[in-house]
């Protein structure tokens, strides 16, 4: 017998026959699946240094809960350094039964402060070390079939196309599916072009996911997928996906009431120096942010920034190419100056004169009804019901704003038939800002008015993510 000493997991992984690094790993994997640990992994290099007991803590937590499912045994008692009992006449697929009596009381001695002696020679190193060259040899070469991919794409790319017409309810569901597909195929492919294109991907659906969060009124949730589209598109430097991130998560902080944080989102966008039609959008979300900070004169010149940037845009980039949802149309950027002079109308009505309003009112009401005649004349198939709906409720607003009550109830008469599924937090938000000035107006059209938009808005299902999310 051995009189050397050697860790408790080593005696257990021999007397199991799963010395073989290929068939302990094999049962590692399986044993992580079981607990839920999806994708946790162990390389073989890792796997020697834990029989040889050359570590010097514990492995991490979920390392860990794995092995004590293993051997039923705590990390702690499986890295202690025991006395070798494996005879040197003892066959290799020779099991031994080291399950302790009953009477055997385990002690737990701290982990060694000295690294132990290697516990292989120099030739099984080197074949070990031809073998991790042969399977890292292996893994270089693993890519996803073309077909798998293309087909992938194309289903990305839709979604990317149709969410805008569809009830974001339903659909958060089918694009975290997509999203469980795109890490599933990045898994399996070390192709640095196919990393590249499904990072990508990945960014995309990110910035899906945050599109309903915020039509879903979940702001917190919003941000955080606005942060990981930033992280995937700034990874592979895709600059118009980095600047759309930022500006989501501007508008994620100004929803939910931290208009200062989205202002910092705003500048974070800028510093990837956007152009075009990236640059015209982050400053209408710009002149939105000051416009909740109640800043008039920023919020102006951010409008009249995001006009120059649409007017200087040459040709549009491959996150426009696109369409849907990456679509950033003039009818939308219009839309956003009128809501931005809006807001800023409801954050300075005490501070402004007369002459004041009125000017901010008129001009409110000037791009809103550009945004609607720049919408109707969208090809039906590229139409979303819910901008249409935010144009008519700024219109209405500003009509209100102006004392013509019947005029904005006549304005919106067509939204009023929107789906409830549709009727989501951005739609609802205006809804709250054509309350406010109408409870300053008595008669008997204000009450109708207030009536009509209230049953709207109580009628609404899209209001949370479904339970099961």
């Amino acid at each position: 017998m051995h009189h050397a000493e050697e860790t408790l997991l080593k005696q257990l992984v021999r007397a199991r026959g799963l010395l073989s690094p290929r068939a302990f790993l094999t049962v590692y994997s399986r044993c992580a699946a079981g607990l839920g640990l999806r994708g946790l992994t162990l390389d073989e290099r890792q796997y020697r240094r834990w029989l040889a007991g050359n570590v010097k803590r514990l492995p991490l937590p979920d390392a860990c809960r794995v092995l004590e499912e293993m051997f039923d045994r705590s990390a702690q008692e499986l890295f202690t350094m025991v006395p070798a009992v494996v005879a040197d006449t003892a066959s290799p697929g020779e099991v031994i039964d080291l399950s302790p009596a009953p009477s055997v009381v385990w002690t737990t001695p701290a982990l060694p402060a000295a690294d132990p002696e290697p516990a292989f020679s120099l030739q099984e190193l080197m074949m070990a070390a031809v073998e991790d060259s042969r399977k890292s040899a292996q893994a270089a070469n693993t890519a996803i079939g073309q077909m798998t991919f293309e087909t992938l794409q194309d289903d990305v790319l839709r979604a990317a196309k149709t969410f805008h017409t569809q009830p974001p309810a339903t659909e958060f569901l089918e694009i975290k599916k997509l999203r469980d597909r795109v890490e599933d195929q990045l898994a399996q492919t070390r192709q640095p072009g196919q990393i590249r294109d499904l990072t990508f991907l990945n960014g995309v659906l990110c910035a899906i996911l945050t599109d309903i969060c915020q039509d879903l009124g979940e702001h917190g949730h919003a941000y955080e997928h606005a942060r990981a589209a930033w992280a995937h598109a700034n990874n592979i430097g895709h600059v118009p996906l980095a600047v759309w991130a930022r500006g989501m998560q501007a508008s994620s902080s100004y929803w939910g009431g931290s208009p200062k944080e989205a202002l910092m989102a705003v500048n974070r966008g800028q510093n990837h120096n956007p152009t075009g039609l990236a640059s015209a959008r982050l400053h209408s979300i710009t002149a939105r942010t000051w416009s909740h900070l109640g800043d008039t004169n920023k919020t102006l010149r951010a409008v009249q920034d995001a006009q120059a940037a649409r007017a200087s845009a040459s040709a549009p980039d491959d996150l426009s190419l696109i369409g849907g949802t990456f679509d950033w149309t003039h009818a939308q950027e219009e839309r956003c100056a009128s809501t931005a002079f809006l807001e800023l109308l409801q954050r300075r009505h005490d501070d402004l004169d007369r002459a004041t309003l009125e000017h901010y009112v008129n001009l409110a009401l000037e791009h809103a009804e550009r945004a609607l005649a720049l919408e109707d004349d969208t090809p039906q198939e590229r139409k979303s019901p819910v901008l249409q709906a935010t144009i008519l409720l700024d219109m209405a607003t500003a009509r209100v704003l102006l004392g013509d009550v019947s005029g904005a109830h006549e304005i919106l008469r067509p939204m009023l038939d929107l789906s409830p599924d549709l009727r989501t937090f951005p739609v609802r938000y205006r809804l709250q800002s054509l309350r406010t000035p109408l409870r300053h107006l008595s008669g008997r059209g204000a009450q109708e008015l207030v009536e009509a938009v209230t049953v709207f808005s109580d009628a609404s299902t899209a209001k949370h993510l479904p339970d099961h999310s």
